[in-house]
């Protein structure tokens, strides 16, 4: 590791961001607060947590203006999160571990309702009061597929006032946003919420073959949730959250790798991507004097159809038409000690059923047809059908001992995947059977945690932490050999040693992490051989190491500074793609060596009758350099991202204000894939400038 490595690292930032908001006495606001982690399922402090952990709470969220899970991309440290054409997949890095196709490497929870699929992580976020993202593997509480770590959502709590919210936001390429919230008690022990949000954009990019937006937008989302509490003791909360999207895609562009420029968006044939998406959870919560019992049961339903021109050329090659309807069923069960106890456990078992359906119809255009001497024009019929059921239990418990807490848990996980595939060719008009395919396979695994806290004194704790992280194995959907059908599970050792520190009466928080990910058989993204799609292969060994640095402070009255930074070291130690390909010792790609957030928000009391305060916002979030493929030939310099807000509070139920991202306009690349033999990148989005209105009714 070079000295000017480490010392960038330490200038870029990303923090805690615990509440902004300023309160009446001086002494209260210039502390700093105390957050806690409801994902660990025991309710702990973040400072007494053994794992490295931050939270933005809601005024963090609507005054960075996080509208989307990419807005939260190099907010936190090591997380990153590369802007994608469309909601079709969103590629997730914590510590270098990530997924840019099939099952996600970062689980996501929203309001105890489980998102197994990429295709669902991009929604629209409103009303949501919360987000909690955890580092490392999480497997022992979460299971499969956590082995980056965990971001969990809450939406806001309901309450016993009634209280109605309209907000709107409007910048330039047209972009709106209109948010309606809307809560009301009925009766004593029942609570019922609405929430209606309307987003719309006319895109950055335009297609300059059809004169077209390339990545256009209108969201329709909504809201339902209803709270019965018939005693102190017994509460149930069902919610529905149903989302609709219409996008023009992809705003891709012919990437010269030696010059490490982008031509025009430039290809023949309009590209959209449409999607349904339904999540309904059902939360039954009872306590006792001796434990607490909760049951979670969730419904997800996603349908979405991807029509795109998979050349990206102005050529008439190929283009794909996708329908995709997954269903996914989750049932779970905890037990759990009460706050007050000083051991701390839960117990669960967990349970899944996911129906997966695809159909996929590749068409082979007049130029397709001319380049690879074909007797006439051609269609390609795919169809999968790949039920996966899953089950597990699991145990965690934390043990006191003089000033230390001792914890280990243990998770079994099993999991079954089906794979029934078809795939059939038409030729001038002629249907042949080409390939069918039935098969399955079982996967099982022990994931154990342990760690151990030590407190220092009431102000700092250090620890230290050994965790496994796995990701199952699966099926490709695309593959052109028997032996792409499927790939293997992957694994890693996570071993992290933190401090966690808060100083000058609680004026500052101060988190520290050095992480160390031993990381086999990691599941690599590469074109399939014609290039025509990518699939999934096992590297042999790899390495993820690194440091987190998290620095919160409140220095003076209505005063907040932020600065904080991630370094990540990520490389292959082992990978021999084929005879003449060895990318042993390359740097993984989509991982940036740094990430960072450097920032400070000020609350300006006013004394008039109308005008009561102004808020300002300012970050600045720097993204390291790092390579968009495995031969380390394509990379992303280093850029940086400043963004501001202003916000004026009024006496009368009234905000407004504006807000701005890269105002720098900072020229930058979001996106590369490698397909038909070409290089793509999608380009980072320009300056945005908004106004914002929120009214409460």
């Amino acid at each position: 590791m070079k000295m000017k490595n480490i010392i960038l690292s330490a200038i870029f930032v990303i923090s805690i961001f615990p509440e902004l908001t300023a309160q009446n006495d001086t002494t209260e606001t210039q502390k700093i607060d105390e957050v806690i982690v409801r994902a660990t399922k025991v309710n702990q402090l973040v400072h007494n947590t053994p794992v490295s952990a931050s939270v933005l709470n809601k005024n963090t969220i609507e005054t960075m203006h996080i509208n989307n899970i990419e807005d939260m991309n190099s907010r936190i440290p090591n997380l990153f999160i590369p802007e994608h054409g469309s909601r079709l997949t969103s590629p997730i890095y914590i510590r270098g571990i990530g997924s840019r196709i099939n099952s996600q490497a970062v689980g996501l929870y929203v309001d105890n309702i489980p998102y197994f699929e990429l295709g669902s992580f991009n929604f629209e976020l409103y009303d949501i009061s919360k987000i909690e993202v955890l580092r490392g593997p999480q497997g022992t509480l979460y299971g499969r597929n956590t082995m980056g770590g965990l971001i969990y959502m809450y939406s806001s709590e309901l309450t016993d006032n009634e209280n109605v919210s309209l907000r709107t936001d409007y910048g330039n390429y047209n972009r709106i946003k209109s948010v309606l919230h809307y809560n009301q008690p009925l009766g004593k022990k029942l609570i019922f919420a609405l929430d209606g949000a309307y987003t719309h954009s006319d895109g950055f990019f335009t297609n300059n073959f059809l004169n077209t937006s390339a990545d256009s937008y209108n969201t329709y989302s909504g809201r339902m949730k209803v709270q019965y509490a018939p005693s102190s003791n017994f509460k149930i909360n069902f919610s529905v959250n149903y989302e609709k999207n219409l996008e023009n895609g992809y705003p891709y562009a012919v990437y010269d790798t030696t010059t490490q420029k982008a031509f025009d968006i430039n290809y023949n044939q309009l590209s959209t991507y449409h999607r349904d998406l339904l999540s309904s959870g059902l939360n039954i919560n009872y306590k006792t004097s001796a434990f607490i019992l909760n049951s979670a049961t969730s419904f997800q339903f996603l349908a979405d159809t991807q029509r795109i021109d998979q050349d990206f050329t102005a050529k008439d090659l190929f283009f794909v038409n996708q329908v995709r309807k997954h269903n996914t069923f989750v049932q779970e069960f905890t037990v759990k000690s009460i706050p007050v106890s000083k051991i701390k456990w839960v117990a669960g078992l967990f349970g899944f059923s996911q129906l997966k359906n695809k159909d996929v119809k590749v068409n082979y255009g007049e130029d397709a047809v001319a380049a690879y001497h074909l007797p006439g024009a051609m269609t390609l019929y795919k169809t999968y059908d790949q039920p996966v059921q899953g089950a597990a239990a699991y145990g965690q418990i934390t043990i006191p001992v003089y000033k230390f807490k001792f914890s280990a848990g243990i998770r079994g996980d099993f999991e079954k995947d089906n794979m029934i595939y078809n795939y059939k060719r038409e030729l001038n008009d002629n249907l042949t059977q080409i390939q069918d395919v039935d098969t399955f396979n079982t996967y099982y695994q022990i994931l154990p945690k342990i760690s151990v806290l030590y407190e220092v004194n009431n102000d700092i704790n250090t620890y230290f932490s050994i965790t496994k992280g796995y990701k199952a194995g699966g099926f490709n959907s695309t593959f052109e050999r028997d032996e792409d059908i499927s790939f293997n599970p992957e694994y890693s050792y996570n071993y992290e040693l933190g401090v966690k520190a808060r100083m000058m009466n609680d004026k500052l928080s101060l988190n520290t992490a050095v992480f160390y990910i031993d990381w086999k058989d990691q599941q690599v993204y590469q074109p399939v051989p014609s290039g025509r799609g990518a699939m999934l292969k096992n590297a042999g060994h790899s390495i993820s190491k690194g440091v987190e640095f998290e620095l919160n402070t409140k220095p003076v009255h209505n005063l907040q500074i932020w600065l904080n930074t991630g370094y990540n070291d990520v490389r292959y130690l082992d990978y021999v793609k084929d005879e003449e390909t060895d990318y042993s010792g390359n740097i993984i790609p989509y991982i940036p060596e740094y990430t960072g957030n450097l920032g400070f928000s000020y609350k300006m009391d006013l004394s008039g009758s109308f005008f009561k305060s102004i808020f300002f916002v300012a970050d600045y979030k720097q993204v390291g350099k790092f390579y968009w493929n495995d031969a380390n030939t394509a990379y992303q310099d280093a850029y940086g991202l400043f963004n501001a807000n202003i916000s004026v509070n009024t006496s009368k139920h009234f905000e407004f204000g504006f807000f701005g991202k890269n105002l720098l306009n900072t020229d930058y690349n979001s996106y590369y894939f490698e397909a038909v033999g070409n290089s793509y990148v999608q380009l980072g989005n320009p300056l945005q400038i908004n106004a914002f209105v929120k009214i409460y009714f």
